[in-house]
């Protein structure tokens, strides 16, 4: 077994016609290239996670002011139609006396 491993070992050493140095300076620049590529993209995927984290909580927050400012609005409507019902009744009696008035 350990003559077939290093038959297989010399092999490979003769399958490759350059000198070995310039093949290890090919494989070490295409290892550092990769490298460099893959930390870079790992930055900007982080970046990416860390913009959709703030995104979020943003929008979060905006919901949850809008929602307040919703309820308020509501409850002063409220407030407001039932203050303002008596004299928008009159008035809109008014308008209806008016307009059969003026049909006959």
């Amino acid at each position: 077994m350990d003559a077939t491993a290093e038959a297989n070992a010399t092999a490979t050493r003769e399958d490759y016609k350059s000198r070995p140095g310039a093949l290890i300076w090919f494989f070490r620049k295409s290892r550092d290239r990769w490298k460099s590529k893959h930390q870079n993209l790992k930055t900007r995927v982080k970046g990416f996670k860390n913009q959709v984290a703030a995104v979020t909580k943003s929008r979060e927050q905006w919901r949850a002011k809008a929602e307040r400012a919703g309820e308020q609005c509501y409850r002063f409507g409220n407030r407001e139609r039932r203050a303002a019902g008596p004299q928008i009744r009159r008035r809109w009696r008014r308008k209806k006396k008016r307009t059969r008035e003026v049909a006959r």
